[in-house]
């Protein structure tokens, strides 16, 4: 284990980027920053999305290993932004972990690659194209910047920083995967190959330093072959790439803390990339970590009656849809019916006993899939999916 690597003093004395406290990045703000904070690195507009805004990269260290990473080319999946964002503020404390990384690697950072996605906060372009599905065909503008980008110099690791949403859990564990990770598969077959070994070694040595911090919320994401994606691409040609998935954490709708084990679990990876001779040692320790599972809503109301009749009763899950309104800073959580049922084999991050009350609404008789959470539970009032304590 490395002495220079503190995983608990670093989470200890942790900074944030606090110009960027709210989980919703607007393109121009990030801009901005870039432009007056980062103007005396490499800072290069490198193309333009499909509604003409411009894709950054942002170049640093001076090594000779080259990494490349890469964010929201989801647009509404922003804690790899924020997490490079607070990286970046790292490299400025000339840290010894910090001079470690930018001594062995050249860091090359496209921090927003879909900003007509973020602008609406949509997954998609403003094409409606899956940028990630969209590697071999490169119907986006985006991703051909990307795709230039890559041909331009030969990488030794590439990292492709993804959220997930809160249907995710650990395994079997009744507990949320806040992180998630990735080594791509390069065929259907799945084949663990001397490309995959080198990204699954570095994905178990942050699962060995992140898990002393963030224990039993960390899983790894389905190995399923995606032959459009850029992550199993990327491995076909040779260069171990990381997916790294920020998802929920307990009550942390607006992802603070994710984003402080995203980005310590990113500092880890590079870290370990620098310092390790062979970076798939250890590989074998990548199938210990458990399996993302599709095993909660946000919040189940339990035992809801339907009739008089006591065996009447079901479970209403509610989801949270996020969007972004005109006008706003930050996102904001509209909840809606997302299932009606036995749901007894899933979890909610939030569970509400409600024996014996019975369901009321003034649109529907019954709850109805799809429908905004407002109803009633007898004397209870729902609201946007959440029960009012304090009610006239």
């Amino acid at each position: 284990m490395s002495t220079e690597f503190k995983i608990i003093d670093l989470e200890q004395n942790f900074e944030f980027e606090e110009n960027f406290p709210k989980r919703y990045v607007a393109p121009a703000h990030l801009h901005a920053f870039f432009k007056s904070n980062y103007y005396k690195i490499d800072w290069a507009e490198i193309g333009k999305s499909v509604l003409g805004r411009p894709i950054y990269k942002l170049t640093l260290g001076s090594g000779s290993k080259n990494a490349l990473l890469w964010t929201q080319m989801h647009g509404n999946e922003t804690t790899g932004t924020l997490s490079i964002l607070d990286l970046l503020k790292f490299f400025r404390s000339g840290h010894v972990v910090a001079q470690t990384i930018l001594n062995e690697f050249t860091l090359d950072i496209i921090p927003m690659l879909n900003p007509d996605g973020a602008e609406l906060w949509t997954r998609r372009n403003a094409m409606s194209i899956d940028i990630n599905r969209d590697f071999l065909a490169t119907s986006s503008l985006e991703m051909r910047v990307l795709r230039g980008i890559i041909t331009k110099k030969r990488y030794d690791l590439g990292f492709n920083l993804h959220d997930q949403r809160t249907i995710f859990g650990v395994g079997n564990l009744k507990q949320p995967a806040t992180l998630a990770f990735l080594s791509p598969s390069e065929s259907e077959n799945k084949e663990v190959t001397q490309t995959r070994k080198k990204s699954m070694g570095l994905i178990a040595d942050i699962y060995r330093e992140i898990s002393q911090i963030l224990p039993d919320k960390i899983a790894r994401f389905s190995d399923e072959f995606y032959p459009c994606s850029v992550g199993d691409n990327l491995q076909k040609l040779g260069i171990p790439t990381l997916l790294f998935e920020g998802g929920h954490y307990p009550k942390d709708y607006y992802r603070r803390k994710t984003r402080k084990y995203f980005s310590l679990a990113l500092l880890a990876a590079l870290y370990y990339a620098s310092t390790k001779e062979n970076w798939q040692n250890g590989w074998e320790n990548y199938f210990e970590i458990p399996e993302n599972s599709v095993s909660f809503y946000d919040i189940i109301y339990r035992n809801v009656q339907l009739s008089d009749d006591e065996k009447d009763t079901i479970d209403i899950a509610v989801q949270y849809a996020e969007q972004i309104r005109m006008g706003d800073e930050e996102i904001t959580f509209v909840a809606k019916i997302e299932d009606i049922g036995d749901l007894s084999f899933l979890h909610g991050h939030e569970e509400i006993d409600a024996r014996n009350r019975r369901f009321f609404s003034e649109e529907t008789q019954f709850p109805k899939i799809g429908m905004q959470a407002d109803f009633q539970l007898d004397e209870w009032f729902i609201v946007n999916g959440k029960k009012l304590e304090n009610w006239g």
